[in-house]
């Protein structure tokens, strides 16, 4: 139970633990999360309300928490279309195959709070570890390789072409997202939006989706998508089909930032060819959007309401709850 509070204050309410201390100029209280001047502004969607279409799936298989799972709450695809289930429960990860049978676990007894997950294309494990401030790599067969601090640390990452990877800070800085190398160490930062001291994971989370020739990111508390080439050029920066407006952010008198009341807008993302899923808020729906212009398609109701995380590879479904995590077949091909 204590991992469980501990996993969803920081992916629900965003809060951050002794690690920004000594980064904010701000006094404790309540602030907007502002543009700021001269950052690009959100092209507002041209579709005015969703546009539904029909699918149906049939459920494939299914892993119940119990022996080999216990909490799991992030989902992310690999090559070839495997499952990789964050378990924070447990501090590990599990490797899925399309019938739902575990294939291989990453863990360490060092990890304390992991936060992300990112697979490489040879079946590296990065899992990213917000308390301990550093990223633990497993190969492919679930062997630990080594440990990375990254400096600053980070909550969010994904790996692009190449070495190193992207991820957004949990301090504030020049830009939302830095560069890191292999090792860790900060190489650039790009996507200045907000003010310095609230472009953190924290004021400003959401999720780096690889898609296209760089990412996407759908921000958990504000109806906007952004989207950068791995280099740092902007593609598009974009509000969703909910224009939700930005959150505000409490700062306590240790600098440390909340986001109390957000309306959660992203639960999760995930790329198909040309579309990005996000599996959305309260609503509980899936609204997909374009990868290379951000542009609103369409939206679908998943197969599970009390779904907490949803992704989607080229024939299968997959969502976790409190139960566990279901594998779901599209019962036609998806519109």
């Amino acid at each position: 139970m204590p991992r469980e509070r501990t996993f969803w204050m920081v992916l629900a309410s965003l809060v951050v633990v002794g690690v920004i201390a000594g980064s904010f100029s701000r006094r404790a209280g309540t602030y907007p999360l502002e543009l700021a001047p001269g950052s690009p502004q959100p092209v507002p969607q041209n579709a005015r309300e969703r546009v539904w279409k029909e699918a149906a799936f049939e459920r494939a298989a299914e892993i119940p928490v119990g022996e080999n799972l216990d909490l799991p709450t992030l989902l992310r695809v690999g090559p070839g279309g495997t499952v990789y289930v964050l378990d924070s429960g447990i501090s590990r990860v599990l490797r899925l195959s399309p019938e739902g049978q575990v294939l291989t676990t990453y863990g360490d007894p060092s990890i304390a709070n992991p936060t992300d997950v990112a697979v490489g294309p040879d079946g590296e494990v990065w899992v990213c570890d917000l308390d301990r401030q550093q990223i633990a790599v497993f190969s492919a067969a679930g062997r630990l390789l080594r440990k990375i601090e990254p400096d600053p640390p980070v909550a969010r990452l994904a790996l692009g072409p190449g070495d190193g990877f992207v991820a957004t800070g949990s301090t504030g800085g020049e830009g939302l997202f830095r560069r890191y190398s292999e090792e860790g160490k900060l190489g650039s930062a790009f996507g200045n939006l907000f003010p310095e001291d609230l472009q953190t994971s924290m004021a400003a989370d959401g999720w780096i989706v690889p898609g296209g020739d760089g990412f996407l990111y759908p921000f958990r508390n504000a109806g906007l998508l952004i989207s950068y080439t791995w280099d740092g050029r902007l593609r598009f920066f974009r509000q969703t089909i909910d224009p939700v407006s930005l959150p505000k952010v409490r700062v306590d008198s240790a600098g440390r930032q909340t986001v109390p009341d957000a309306t959660l807008v992203s639960i999760s993302g995930s790329v198909v060819g040309d579309d990005l899923y996000i599996f959305g808020g309260s609503r509980k729906v899936l609204d997909v959007y374009g990868v290379k212009t951000g542009s609103y398609r369409y939206s679908l109701r998943p197969p599970e309401e009390d779904a907490r995380y949803v992704v989607l590879t080229e024939d299968r479904l997959y969502s976790a709850s409190r139960r566990g995590v279901t594998v779901w077949r599209p019962r036609n091909p998806l519109p």
